[in-house]
C-alpha cells in the first residue's frame, strides 16, 4: 500500500475511534449521528493527508458521501423546522 494511503487510513481510523468513544460516552443512540461523524472524519483525514492523486473511484466516493451527509443534515433541519 502506498504511504499516503496508509497515513490516510491511520488518521481516519483514529478519528473514527475517538468519535465513537465520545458519542458512546455521551449516550448517543442515533445512527445518523455516527454516520455523519464518520463522513466528517473521512473528509478531515482526506484534507489533512492530501493524497497526491484522485482516481475516478475516489471522486465517486466523495460525491456519494457528500450526498448522504447532505440528506442527513437536511432531514435534521427539517425536523427542527417542523417541531
Amino acid at each position: 500500500m502506498e504511504r499516503g494511503v496508509s497515513v490516510l487510513l491511520l488518521v481516519y481510523t483514529t478519528l473514527v475511534v475517538l468519535s465513537v468513544i465520545g458519542l458512546y460516552a455521551l449516550g448517543e443512540k442515533r445512527v445518523d449521528v455516527y454516520i455523519s461523524l464518520n463522513i466528517l472524519a473521512y473528509y478531515v483525514s482526506y484534507a489533512v493527508t492530501g493524497p497526491a492523486y484522485t482516481s475516478r473511484h475516489v471522486k465517486i466516493l466523495n460525491i456519494v458521501l457528500f450526498a448522504v451527509f447532505t440528506v442527513i443534515v437536511a432531514f435534521r433541519v427539517y425536523e427542527v423546522l417542523v417541531s
